[in-house]
């Protein structure tokens, strides 16, 4: 008899421990971003914090982005959409309306910034700016003399200097491409009249035949090897590659550039909202952010963090150009209906 109640007893542990894992079982938080953007050590460390599970995963253009989280029978919780697309996914009516309240550190932020981000999220309302910079040409000096980048000028794409060497990449995202043609014609990115973006499609034209791929990421590889000698590219990808090969550089174009700013936005459709904002909080700490901007190489719009910042950051003309370069850059907004004319122009390019 107490040989039984002794096996009983044994059972009634098994099943109460077991009871038990299941009770403490990790969240897991599903995020979206964009490849190379982020501490990974600051994933970890919020993982512990939190006795949660983190799966990443990572797009390479706005607009893959978009076709993934419309299409993907998986619920992202976090995604990190350029100002843009953070319209089109307020009007999708995919966005969670943020309640800032349980956002210790929003404070943090600089108003100025947020001013700007209300051009695609009124009153701040679905988005936190999470890094913002600007586009140009990088290089790599092995295989592209001085002499042909000293025009310091988008005018470099097309250069007699590549011909028939298929050795220049460019974004793979309309706006950037077409926008680099519409700043060198003399208009602004977000020009859609038929003049500029005539203008814009003739330049492509001849870019075009410099031109092996539109991608938005391998070429921070291919830089490196001479697979790719010229690109255009993201400010803060150049730095973080310049700074483990002495052989690269980069531009930012004389006659001005695209500027953009990435959010952090939270789909409605999201499982776990409070462990979202759990992670938004922690981002938005200042010390957090600083460590984060060190890593990317980009500016944050962390008003606290960047305080904490050094001053060769502070003071890097690629990362933080001044006012007066500023005023020849064109935030990238949202276009509605116009968009397609850039979307044809760009496919144009791409098949031809």
């Amino acid at each position: 008899m107490k040989k039984f109640s002794v096996i009983i007893a044994l059972i009634a542990l098994v099943a109460l421990v077991s009871l038990s894992g299941c009770g403490k079982k990790q969240a897991t938080l599903y995020i979206f971003n964009w490849s190379d953007y982020i501490d990974t050590d600051l994933l970890r460390e919020f993982e512990k914090k939190y006795n949660c599970k983190i799966k990443y995963s990572t797009f390479d253009s706005n607009e893959n982005m978009l076709t993934k989280v419309k299409s993907s029978t998986q619920s992202f919780d976090l995604i990190f959409p350029s100002g843009d697309h953070v319209s089109i996914l307020r009007e999708l009516d995919m966005l969670e309306e943020l309640d800032k309240t349980k956002l210790t550190n929003y404070g943090n932020l600089d108003t100025s910034l947020l001013k700007k981000a209300e051009s695609f999220d009124p009153n701040n309302a679905f988005a936190i700016p999470y890094a913002w910079g600007l586009t140009g040409l990088m290089y790599n000096k092995q295989f592209v003399p001085q002499e042909i980048v000293a025009s310091n000028g988008w005018n470099i794409l097309g250069d007699s200097f590549f011909d028939g060497k298929n050795k220049i990449t460019m974004l793979d995202d309309a706006r950037e491409v077409i926008g680099a043609a519409l700043i060198y014609s003399g208009f602004s990115v977000n020009d859609a009249s038929p003049e500029a973006l005539k203008a814009a499609h003739d330049v492509l034209k001849i870019w075009d035949r410099n031109i092996t791929q539109f991608d938005s990421d391998s070429y921070k590889n291919e830089l490196q090897d001479g697979t790719t000698w010229l690109a255009q590219a993201y400010n803060g990808d150049a730095l973080q590659q310049m700074a483990t090969n002495k052989d690269l550089e980069f531009i930012l174009p004389k006659e001005g550039a695209a500027m953009w700013m990435d959010n952090i936005v939270m789909l409605k459709s999201s499982q776990n909202k409070e462990l979202s904002y759990q992670f938004i909080d922690f981002l938005l700490d200042a010390e957090n952010a600083k460590r984060n901007s060190d890593y990317t190489m980009y500016p944050t719009p962390n008003e606290a963090a960047m305080r904490l910042m050094g001053e060769d950051f502070i003071n890097n003309k690629l990362i933080n150009p001044d006012d007066e370069y500023l005023e020849k850059c064109y935030m990238i907004d949202y276009l509605g209906e116009a968009a397609r004319s850039f979307d044809q122009i760009y496919e144009d390019i791409k098949m031809n």
